[in-house]
């Protein structure tokens, strides 16, 4: 069945912006004499939002501290180096043009999400970009894809939840959604096959959806 509506995650989904959310959470640590993580460190800790991040990547007691100093650091590397994944642009016309209506749901904090997908045209397309702040949840919260329902005006059974991590795979099955995941960001094919128990997983989007 072809759905009425496609809800995609952000981050490691419809764009690249992994470098400079490591630069941003690098610095952050740095400035708090805290040590500086590796790419490969940052890359693996990252899926929820920004304190859940932090939590993993030196522990809860200062997690909200860094992250009230990393927002600001972000917010100036934000767009240096931000890409959209191959095919994320021509995907999203090509679905506005088939009258199937997407948006961005995505535990990014919501202004910084909404700054991305305008830069990179995306916005055009999407009937919205709700992000991380914009409600009072976040993904995988069942509350948080009702209301992303609502917004779009489809039922769960008549739309696709896209993703990239175990996040994305809980948000869709709380909810009873259909759901594809795509390797392309925080985690390969063999941790999604793993850690997401009978889910459809794609290379890439262009896969889901060829040009």
């Amino acid at each position: 069945m072809t759905p009425r509506a496609i809800l995609f995650d952000l981050d490691g989904t419809l764009i690249d912006q992994f470098q400079a959310i490591y630069r941003a959470f690098s610095k952050t640590l740095k400035s708090m004499g805290l040590r500086e993580p590796s790419f490969a460190e940052v890359k693996k800790a990252v899926g929820g939002a920004s304190q859940a991040t932090m939590e993993k990547l030196i522990g809860p007691e200062r997690a909200l501290e860094a992250v009230k100093l990393l927002r600001p650091i972000f917010e100036k590397e934000m767009l240096n180096g931000l890409t959209a994944l191959p095919g994320a642009y021509e995907i999203l016309k090509g679905l506005k043009k088939k009258k199937i209506k997407t948006a961005v749901l995505t535990n990014k904090y919501g202004p910084h999400a909404r700054v991305a997908c305008k830069h990179l045209g995306f916005d055009k397309y999407l009937e919205f970009t709700l992000g991380a702040n914009d409600t009072n949840w976040k993904k995988p919260d069942l509350q948080l894809t009702q209301f992303a329902l609502k917004k779009i005006g489809t039922s769960a059974s008549q739309t696709l939840y896209i993703g990239d991590s175990p996040f994305d795979f809980q948000t869709a099955s709380n909810a009873s959604m259909p759901c594809i995941l795509v390797p392309t960001g925080t985690h390969n094919r063999e941790e999604l096959s793993l850690l997401c128990e009978n889910v459809e997983i794609k290379p890439n989007l262009l896969s889901i959806f060829p040009l």
